[in-house]
């Protein structure tokens, strides 16, 4: 995903900004699939991905991957917004609303590049772009993942994790694997969110890196679809630093398949989520150096060796 980066605004530009609300954040739309990218409307008000994923048209908007859902959920978004007079809203119909011409002075970007939404975020300091499927949770809601992360490592002796339990059990670490497996079998038919303690208990499971690494053997099985879709909803879920663990999994699965931009995206948030993060670094490396994925399924192959070690 390339996307231009915002340029200086004029004074004109300025005087306009500095006589707008700041509670009327503003948020342009943009459907980039086809060779001329078009701008499909805007809203003023709380049209932040937090408060988009409180509707039905803004999950939709969110999660589209097909630019015909996308453009009708900002359609539908805009009757939402009147009906419930959170702010203003423009329709490409009636024309473009700005004194300016470009995104500069929009506090939020959605653009659908034929595979996904992307949103520019942090716009204040570098202009971060970052798939809108991968906007992290609430603060309030990741706290409380935190407070439950923090009781599993306090109750857990990292000494004893490639020991068994008892006789005929398998080991803490076996433990962990068997739980994400389950949760990998059944990510396609499962229709609701995953709780605040299942988020817990997937996130802590993977901080172990021999299990996190052994998780790529699914790639390349029947499931690998039904993993990716597991990684993505905990890279949302989870809070940093354990997010790192399935945004590099989500990285890897990415480059599996030659989605580049999605790889580039999930890299640069394992490192933010957890700088050194060994798995987010290797692969920021192939990426940087070009390497064909091919070497990449040698190391998904490799793991799967690593589940009878467990």
């Amino acid at each position: 995903m390339h996307t231009t980066g915002p340029a200086d605004a004029t004074t004109a530009d300025q005087d306009v900004l500095a006589s707008t609300p700041t509670c009327h954040a503003i948020a342009d739309f943009y459907d980039e699939h086809d060779i001329h990218p078009r701008w499909v409307g805007s809203l003023q008000g709380h049209a932040d991905p937090e408060s988009l994923r409180t509707t039905t048209s803004g999950r939709t908007l969110l999660e589209a991957t097909d630019p015909e859902t996308f453009t009708a959920a900002v359609t539908d978004l805009f009757d939402v917004w009147a009906d419930k007079d959170d702010g203003l809203r423009y329709p490409p119909s009636d024309g473009w609303p700005w004194p300016w011409q470009d995104l500069r002075h929009a506090d939020w970007v959605y653009t659908f590049d034929g595979h996904r939404v992307w949103v520019v975020t942090d716009r204040a300091t570098v202009g971060i772009i970052t798939p809108t499927a991968l906007v992290p949770d609430p603060k309030d809601v990741l706290t409380r993942r935190v407070e439950l992360l923090d009781d599993l490592h306090r109750r857990t002796d990292p000494t004893a994790e490639d020991r068994p339990a008892a006789p005929e059990r398998p080991s803490p670490r076996r433990s962990r694997f068997d739980l994400i497996h389950e949760h990998v079998l059944h990510a396609g038919d499962r229709t609701r969110p995953l709780t605040d303690h299942e988020v817990a208990d997937l996130a802590f499971a993977l901080t172990n890196p021999l299990v996190r690494d052994a998780c790529l053997s699914f790639a390349l099985g029947e499931h690998a679809a039904h993993a990716e879709s597991l990684w993505t909803e905990l890279s949302r879920t989870s809070p940093a630093p354990e997010r790192a663990e399935p945004i590099a999994l989500l990285a890897a699965y990415a480059y599996l398949r030659g989605d580049l931009d999605l790889a580039a995206a999930a890299i640069g948030l394992a490192e933010r989520s957890s700088p050194g993060h060994r798995l987010g670094e290797l692969l920021g490396t192939a990426l940087r150096n070009d390497i064909d994925p091919a070497a990449l399924r040698r190391m998904a192959q490799r793991s799967q060796e690593l589940i009878a070690e467990l």
